[in-house]
């Protein structure tokens, strides 16, 4: 189970539609825990510039969470716990 110190590695889609494996290498992000709770009850985390926001599960599950109105998500291919220290 995550805590209020548990760090995520995000892998997006190097393509609005595609896979990682599309030819390049996705975008990685590391997610901080933010402190509050996503409509499905887990965590929700940021990345540095709190433009990304992820609601993350038990499972490892990514649910990426809308922060402006024009907004367009990439998909989620990877998400990982990152180790302390």
């Amino acid at each position: 189970m995550a805590d209020e110190t548990t760090t995520y590695e995000l892998v997006f889609s190097s393509t609005d539609s595609g896979s990682a494996d599309d030819g390049g290498p996705g975008d990685v992000v590391l997610v901080h825990p933010s402190g509050a709770t996503g409509p499905g009850g887990s965590p929700v985390y940021r990345d540095e510039s709190g433009i990304i926001q992820v609601e993350i599960n038990d499972n490892c599950e990514a649910r990426l969470l809308s922060t402006s109105a024009y907004q367009r998500h990439r998909r989620v291919e990877g998400c990982r716990r990152v180790a302390a220290g």
